[in-house]
């Protein structure tokens, strides 16, 4: 039986106050509630009640800052981790209206460092029905997972992204037209099914109205002395100036400047990080029987004097295999949180999960903050335009 269109007003409007409702749960258990009903605009008003401004929390933080700061844009953090992507633009100035991270913990450090005045959602596929409910914004931020696409269609196109995360993101584009977007993902996703992911993601982009460029850079090259490779997806608005002619950052530093000494943390409790005779152990029969079978070398060991370390992964806390430090007459140690922050680029008093693995899984999995800002710089006349 056809609707009337009284009868479709009234359920649209009704699925949207269930996502309003979805939204402020997702962002302040204890407030939704109080609002279970209530529209965007109040849901703001609760939130900001609810939480002093993270003003002060953000001038407390180590940022750095150059003379093209910026203070009239917008941005989201989408797969926000503990915030490592959007350091760079706060400190260009910018506003952050909305961001989703789904692992509590990782939220839970977020929040102690950038505070939590705008709405924390926790899934976005939550706002797949009902897009138009995201703050309005000039920048896209996103460190998405890596997940093949269906050759069914192979329209390349917008379409061809339903049923994976990409399309959540693709699908807030789509209603807000920002400005800019930038995307980051592991080097593997150019190659990922065949190259077809990374082709349905620029082909999707384009039909939404944008200029798509891709590079991967290396951390390496950005003052962090770790070989960190990952892809970056810069897409600009058409419409915009210059659109079609982005490049991406030169190398800030030369890699001979680097040493490892440059993250190491000199009061850092290193007894309490040198790993155990039975872990040493079993390091060195792993990696004798991976040469044996070609498989690889095992663990890798550096001292502050070396270039650069592997790269850190979000398995460092099981036995932190991929960097061990030299230690003379010792066994090896781990690198402490704080290091491992170091490696990454985080501020000195970013606030870190007090559980040592939950940190090291959530710095495994960040984005090299230095390469941000590299990128952040060159992004800042599309979002100034």
């Amino acid at each position: 039986m056809k609707m009337s269109k009284d009868t479709q007003l009234a359920m649209a409007a009704e699925r949207a106050r269930e996502v309003d409702a979805r939204l402020l749960r997702n962002a302040l258990p204890g407030v939704a509630s109080q609002v279970s009903t209530a529209r965007s605009s109040s849901a703001r008003t609760l939130l900001d009640s609810r939480w002093a401004t993270n003003s002060e929390r953000l001038a407390s933080l180590d940022f750095v800052t150059s003379g093209d700061v910026l203070s009239d844009f917008k941005f989201i953090d989408l797969f926000a981790g503990i915030g490592g992507m959007r350091i760079p633009f706060d400190e260009l100035g910018g506003e952050c209206v909305f961001t989703s991270e789904l692992d509590e913990h990782a939220r839970s450090v977020y929040e102690a460092n950038f505070g939590a005045d705008h709405v924390m959602n926790t899934d976005v596929t939550s706002v797949d029905d009902c897009p138009e409910i995201v703050p309005d914004h000039d920048l896209v931020l996103a460190g998405f997972p890596c997940q093949p696409f269906s050759h069914a269609g192979k329209k390349l196109g917008f379409e061809d992204t339903r049923g994976t995360l990409f399309f959540s993101i693709a699908n807030i584009v789509k209603a807000k037209q920002p400005r800019v977007l930038l995307l980051e993902n592991v080097r593997g996703l150019k190659s990922h099914d065949g190259g077809n992911t990374l082709r349905v993601i620029l082909g999707s982009l384009k039909e939404l109205g944008y200029e798509a460029h891709t590079d991967v850079l290396n951390a390496r090259d950005f003052g962090l002395p770790q070989n960190r490779n990952r892809l970056f997806i810069v897409a600009i608005r058409s419409d915009l100036l210059g659109a079609s002619e982005y490049a991406f950052p030169e190398p800030t530093v030369s890699r001979g400047d680097l040493s490892v000494a440059m993250a190491l943390d000199p009061s850092c409790d290193s007894d309490a990080l040198t790993i155990s005779d039975r872990l040493w152990d079993g390091h060195q029969q792993r990696r004798a029987r991976n040469q044996a079978s070609g498989k690889g070398f095992g663990y890798q060991i550096v001292s502050p004097d070396s270039p650069y370390t592997a790269t850190i992964s979000a398995r460092y806390y099981k036995d932190g295999s991929e960097i061990l430090i030299a230690q003379e007459g010792l066994n090896p140690r781990l690198l402490s949180v704080r290091e491992a922050g170091n490696l990454q680029g985080f501020p000195s008093n970013f606030q870190f999960h007090e559980s040592k693995k939950q940190a090291y899984k959530q710095l495994g999995n960040a984005v090299p903050v230095n390469v941000i800002r590299a990128l952040a710089a060159g992004l800042s006349k599309y979002l100034n335009a």
